[in-house]
């Protein structure tokens, strides 16, 4: 699967640079992420913050940027965007899961994807499961339209079916201690395999506070232009990006980006950052998708908070109106059995859990979409989103392939 365009280095890129990364080096950049989305563009606020000096903290920065140690990322409020998010497990035919020459390298991922309104891609299998997870945003009032074209995509064969269809709230990061962060590194430096404690997490489960995830938004969403969007696009693939090299590829000066820059702060069209240090190594380790329904609102609060004891990096969207939460881990291959025990652990303690379905995916099938701004026409100055342009975008796509259904 390599038809997308990489514009962000690859998680393996980002673990293989773990290695040139000091103690020092890991303060400064959690201290950068928790005062986000300022933070990483703030040296002297972080500088104060450390009591360190602004000349020391610039340079261990500076060398950040030069060496591409890490990268800040820009997480997006789709909904003062006037976009919901909702999530479609599918299930493709044996055949469709993987591209090939023959096919112009399509697969029935390229099918779901065809329109840039998509946020997220993994393929996952499990149960009755062969196929892909999507996370879609759109305008609320588009929901038929995606679920139209979903059954489009069944008519063309595209997909065999649809396993999920659901609303969910926005993505959520967990936000790992920089103790955790250290003691991997030591790990990594003297070259042993890092490891978590699994039972102890289970086991410390009734410590963890409630972390509340707010349901959708009652905010109105914030006008907006295109422009916003271009800049948008920039500081969610790099949030320390110049405002000059933006101001370059957009044909802007770097005073116009500034203002914008601190335009789109003042609307919160900018919810936070995460960054990109992976201490792990993505192409050995097993990812998963879990689907988790639980029995009280308060298991699901104390279960969203414990997975910052983790150390590894976590993506998870809650459902709306529903106590459940898709989760996505990525987990070293020999901790599978401890990983998998904690959660019958967890559940045989306390009954956290109503159920569980996990799906299995692999580092070389997960893509995200940063390029919203694709479908968002300049003239009209609406999202461009319908069963047509959905349509005529996958019409488009299977015209340049030779697939065969």
């Amino acid at each position: 699967m390599t038809y997308y365009e990489e514009l962000i280095p690859s998680k393996y890129y980002y673990f293989k640079k773990f290695r040139e990364l000091a103690e020092d080096d890991l303060e400064i950049i959690f201290t950068m992420a928790k005062d986000c989305p300022e933070g990483p563009r703030n040296v002297a606020k972080i500088a104060k913050k450390l009591s360190l000096s602004q000349q020391t903290v610039n340079y261990r920065v500076s060398r950040f940027d030069a060496k591409d140690l890490v990268r800040f990322r820009a997480t997006i409020n789709e909904r003062l965007l006037g976009l919901t998010n909702f999530i479609v497990v599918a299930t493709v035919r044996p055949g469709l899961l993987y591209g090939s020459k023959k096919a112009g390298a399509v697969n029935a991922g390229t099918f779901l994807t065809c329109y840039p309104v998509w946020r997220l891609l993994k393929e996952v299998h499990g149960g009755s499961t062969h196929g892909f997870f999507v996370l879609y945003s759109i305008p609320p009032e588009k929901e038929k339209d995606l679920k139209l074209f979903l059954e489009e995509l069944k008519k063309r064969r595209c997909v065999s079916k649809v396993d999920h269809f659901c609303e969910v709230t926005q993505t959520y990061y967990n936000s790992p201690t920089l103790e955790s962060y250290l003691t991997l590194m030591k790990a990594v430096e003297q070259d042993r395999p890092v490891s978590f404690d699994w039972e102890d997490w289970a086991n410390s489960f009734d410590e963890a506070p409630e972390l509340a995830l707010p349901e959708v938004s009652p905010a109105k969403p914030q006008t907006f232009s295109y422009e916003d969007l271009l800049v948008l696009f920039h500081l969610e693939k790099n949030l320390r990006e110049k405002f000059a090299a933006i101001g370059r590829s957009l044909g802007e000066s770097s005073q116009r980006i500034s203002k914008c820059y601190e335009s789109i702060l003042k609307r919160r069209l900018i919810s936070g950052c995460r960054f990109e240090i992976y201490p792990i190594d993505p192409v050995s380790s097993m990812h998963f998708t879990l689907k988790l329904e639980f029995v009280k609102r308060n298991g699901l609060r104390k279960f969203a908070s414990h997975l910052n004891s983790v150390p590894y990096p976590i993506v998870y969207h809650k459902m709306v109106e529903e106590e459940a939460l898709f989760v996505h881990f990525m987990v070293p291959a020999y901790e599978y059995f401890d990983f998998h025990n904690a959660f019958e652990t967890m559940n045989r303690q306390r009954e956290i859990f109503r159920n569980l379905e996990l799906y299995v995916g692999n580092f070389y099938s997960e893509f995200d979409n940063i390029a919203l701004y694709e479908a968002f026409s300049r003239k009209k100055n609406v999202w461009e989103v319908s069963f047509d342009t959905l349509c005529r975008s996958l019409k488009k796509l299977l015209e340049g392939t030779k697939f065969e259904f």
